[in-house]
């Protein structure tokens, strides 16, 4: 089935009119400068203009001045166009192409590949008619080409595998295209984990956190002194300039002080690392979690004793230390109408269940049933700094007894009280879920939790103001849809850590809102 686009930008022309009993419905015309807005009945529609019947009669509008939005407004489809997208190597190859033949099959086009004069990947979309709709370029040079590609106007979309660096944002700024950090300009496309893997005939699945920099510098070099058969321990690894090699040398081996061991093997891909892993049973390195192949992903064992696997659950709800995001990102202006088509499609089920065949962790929300949640349970009950009581602990464990996880935690920026920018694409999901029948006559308990830096009352107070904000956020994004006491709260603190409070990670995993219902 084609999209309805509700909000395409206007220099674009008729795809199909299906029947012209869509006229004579209510739609919303908007200016494109959003300064002017004109609601009535569409009564004729045409490449050039949009006539509607308004209380002061029939106006015809130009397309090109206005967007649609409303049920009403034609299926429509952008002429020819050509663009760019920039940037990471894995995800042009590992993602994109999925999506894409989601994308041409959304649209019901035909879609060919190809590669131009210098061996980059083309993606052609093609009507049923055999003429071209849009050609799709890729440029495959890293993260900071594509953001370089995106500020220079040589790409329509960047694609990266971290956020946009303090010093790049103001690059932006400085050239005149505004906070390309702001809702809109900057998407999540999907969820990844830096993951330690080991063989699957290897008997150590469980790695301590503080252990992992002296295995990968050879301070650690047989199996028995992490209580697996005696035996050397071969190391695999990526190279720092990677971006899987990079982040694993920032996040554990630098802030250990120390390097990789001179007998790593050096391997291309992050595939090759688990496939070589997954074939020596004295091997250990790490890769992307999107690339595990047959490699066994190492649970890590943090310094208080909490455990966390790496699980396309843990990652979604970033609970996984080394959980990473990969982001999209566009201009304000002079973007492709196909561009804002492509980004609307990301936003639906049909998307992100392609990410997740792909490999990668989508953003699509499910129910956890609390069955599975045992880890999480049994470090509520570990020994801890934390100031909590046991009517707390019994207190959560009964709004729990007969509750769903639901597959969204809400997390805000750091040191501020705004939500993140995965946060208010996770609003706007859950709306939509408490609107449509997988919640139909559900509560949802929102929970309130933080790290335990400060006294337990404080703590407390603050987890319920968090859970509060999230509430809040959701009954103003409903535009009064939702029923408020449908939403209830609760706070408890430094209560059930998710992440060791001793260090930084686990204190930023602990400050969170988690989302259940019943």
């Amino acid at each position: 089935m084609a999209i309805r686009s509700k909000s395409i930008l206007a220099n674009v022309a008729a795809f199909a009119m299906v029947s012209t009993g869509l006229f004579a419905q209510e739609v919303t015309l908007n200016s494109m400068d959003g300064t002017l807005s004109i609601t009535g009945e569409l009564i004729e529609f045409s490449d050039e203009n949009y006539v509607i019947a308004s209380n002061i009669g029939n106006l015809s509008i130009p397309t090109d001045a206005v967007t649609c939005v409303g049920e009403a407004c034609p299926a429509l489809m952008p002429r020819f166009t050509e663009f760019t997208i920039s940037g990471s190597r894995e995800l042009a190859l590992n993602l994109m192409p999925t999506l894409l033949d989601g994308f041409a099959e959304s649209l019901e086009l035909d879609i060919t590949r190809q590669n131009d004069e210098n061996g980059n990947p083309q993606v052609l979309f093609v009507n049923e008619n055999g003429d071209d709709v849009a050609n799709i370029s890729f440029v495959m040079r890293g993260s900071s080409r594509g953001l370089q590609n995106l500020l220079d106007g040589t790409a329509s979309l960047a694609l990266t595998t971290r956020q946009v660096r303090d010093a790049e944002a103001s690059a932006f700024a400085r050239a005149g295209l505004g906070d390309i950090t702001a809702p809109g300009l900057e998407t999540i496309l999907a969820l990844d984990g830096l993951v330690v893997v080991t063989s699957a005939r290897n008997k150590v699945h469980i790695v301590r956190d503080d252990d992992i920099a002296r295995i990968f510098s050879g301070q650690i070099s047989d199996w028995s002194e992490l209580g697996g058969t005696p035996g050397p321990i071969n190391l695999y690894v990526r190279p720092e300039n990677s971006g899987t090699g990079s982040i694993f040398a920032a996040s554990i081996m630098r802030p250990s002080r120390t390097g990789f061991s001179l007998k790593v093997n050096v391997l291309g891909t992050d595939a090759d690392v688990a496939e070589a892993v997954a074939a020596d049973p004295n091997g250990i390195g790490f890769t992307s979690y999107s690339n595990i192949g047959n490699a066994n992903p190492a649970s890590l064992l943090g310094v208080c004793g909490i455990q966390s696997p790496a699980t396309a659950f843990t990652i979604q709800a970033e609970e996984y230390p080394f959980s990473r995001r990969m982001y999209l990102y566009k201009l304000a202006q002079d973007v492709p109408p196909l561009v804002e088509l492509f980004l609307e499609y990301l936003a639906t089920n049909e998307a992100q269940e392609l990410i997740g065949f792909s490999g990668f962790v989508g953003q699509g929300v499910t129910e956890v049933p609390v069955n599975d949640q045992g880890l999480r349970f049994l470090s509520a009950a570990l020994p801890s700094d934390a100031d909590m009581t046991l009517e707390q602990l019994q207190s959560m464990m009964v709004d729990l007894s007969t509750a769903q996880r639901l597959t969204i935690t809400y997390r805000f920026e750091q040191g501020t009280s705004r939500l993140d920018s995965r946060a208010e694409g996770d609003i706007r999901r859950l709306v939509e879920l408490l609107q449509g029948p997988e919640l139909a006559g559900k509560q949802i308990i929102l929970l309130g939790f933080t790290d335990s830096v400060g006294t337990g009352a404080i703590n407390e107070a603050l987890s319920v103001t968090r859970a509060e904000q999230v509430r809040t956020a959701i009954l103003n994004a409903s535009g009064g849809a939702i029923d408020p006491a449908r939403i209830l709260v609760r706070g408890y603190g430094e209560l059930s850590p998710l992440g060791c409070n001793e260090v930084v990670e686990g204190r930023r995993i602990n400050r969170r809102v988690e989302v259940w219902t019943r």
